[in-house]
């Protein structure tokens, strides 16, 4: 079952802010991710059952969602080593 709207991890991601991608194709994610492309999001879960978060953002130059992986056990550096906050 996925929690809507959140997780249990604290994370920098805030939901309506714009992100650009430091890495392509981050592991784990669905869709493609490009490193320098800016994305916007637009959710926040968690997977119990996959044991992990995800985040599911609108790249703003095609419309298309992607979505990125955060796996319970994967380091806490990982949201800010995949997205920057587009200030």
């Amino acid at each position: 079952m996925a929690m809507n709207g959140s997780t249990w991890r604290k994370h920098p991601f805030i939901i309506g802010n714009k992100y650009i991608a430091r890495k392509d194709n981050p592991d784990f994610s669905q869709g493609n991710i490009a490193s320098g492309q800016e994305y916007l999001l637009n959710y926040i879960g968690h997977s119990h059952y996959d044991g992990a978060s995800i985040f599911t953002f609108k790249c703003l130059s095609s419309d298309e969602l992607v979505s990125w992986w955060w796996f319970d056990n994967a380091p806490d550096a990982l949201c800010l080593d995949n997205f920057s906050l587009i200030t």
